[in-house]
C-alpha cells in the first residue's frame, strides 16, 4: 500500500515527512510577531494612522525581484520586529524616516596571540545609529560564498573594545577551529529603520596553532645535554 504526500519512515536517507522542529530564533520570531500584532490593536487610532501616513511615505520595498507597498500594520511589525531582535523597546508611535551615514565597517580581521582569538572589525565611523553584525558558522578555508548567516549581536562602537567581535561570536558559536573561513555582514539600523543597500560583506581565516618549539635533539628541556 503506498501512502501519498509522505515518505515511508525507517529507510535508510528517507524522512518519514515531519518538518524539523523551529529553531529557537524562529520561535521567538514568531512569537514577537504575535506581540506586535497584540499591541497593533490596542493603539489608538490616531497612533494607527500616523503608521499608515508614515508607510505611504517610506516607498516601495522589494521582495524576490518584485515591488510592493508596505502597509501601517506591516511597518509596525517590521520596525518592532528589528528593535526586538536588538533588545530594545518597541516603538507606539512611527519613528521619522532614517538619515544614514555611510556603513562605518571596514575590513574583518582575525588575530591569534598564543592559543588567544581575537575577531575584529574595524571602524572608520561617524554611526547614525546601531550596527547590526550577522556572522557564519566557521566554514572550510576554500569556501568563497556564504549564505547562511546568523545575528549575533550589536557592534561595540565606543572604548577599548570598540569592533570587537570574539565574545559575540563564540557565545554563538564557539571557538571556530583553525584554519576556518568566517563570513561577517554587517549593517546599521536606526529605530528599527535597516539600511541593507549598505551592507558590508568581509571575511576571514582563522589562523593555525602557535607552533611550539621543541628542544634540540640530545638537550633536555632544561638546556642541559643528556
Amino acid at each position: 500500500m503506498t501512502i501519498r504526500g509522505r515518505w515511508q519512515s525507517g529507510r535508510s536517507g528517507e524522512s518519514d515527512g515531519r518538518k524539523a522542529p523551529p529553531t529557537a530564533a524562529q520561535r521567538r520570531a514568531r512569537e514577537d510577531l504575535s506581540r506586535f500584532s497584540h499591541m497593533w490593536s490596542e493603539l489608538t487610532e490616531d497612533q494607527r494612522i500616523a503608521w499608515r501616513q508614515r508607510a505611504e511615505q517610506g516607498g516601495r520595498s522589494r521582495r524576490l525581484g518584485q515591488y510592493y507597498r508596505v502597509k501601517g500594520p506591516q511597518l509596525f511589525n517590521k520596525l518592532n520586529s528589528v528593535l526586538a531582535l536588538c533588545d530594545q523597546d518597541p516603538l507606539t508611535d512611527p519613528p521619522p524616516l532614517p538619515s544614514y551615514s555611510p556603513n562605518p565597517v571596514g575590513v574583518f580581521t582575525i588575530t591569534r596571540v598564543g592559543y588567544e582569538l581575537s575577531l575584529k572589525l574595524t571602524l572608520s565611523g561617524p554611526f547614525a545609529g546601531d550596527i547590526m553584525v550577522f556572522a557564519s558558522p566557521p566554514f572550510n578555508a576554500g569556501r568563497g560564498y556564504c549564505s547562511d548567516y546568523r545575528f549575533i549581536g550589536l557592534l561595540s562602537t565606543s572604548g577599548e573594545h570598540a569592533g570587537e567581535i570574539t565574545r559575540l561570536y563564540t557565545r554563538k558559536y564557539g571557538v571556530p577551529p583553525p584554519n576556518s573561513r568566517i563570513f561577517i555582514r554587517a549593517w546599521q539600523q536606526v529605530d528599527g529603520w535597516e539600511f541593507r543597500g549598505q551592507m558590508q560583506l568581509t571575511n576571514a581565516l582563522v589562523p593555525p596553532w602557535p607552533v611550539v618549539a621543541k628542544a634540540p635533539p640530545g638537550r633536555r628541556a632544561g638546556g642541559k645535554k643528556g
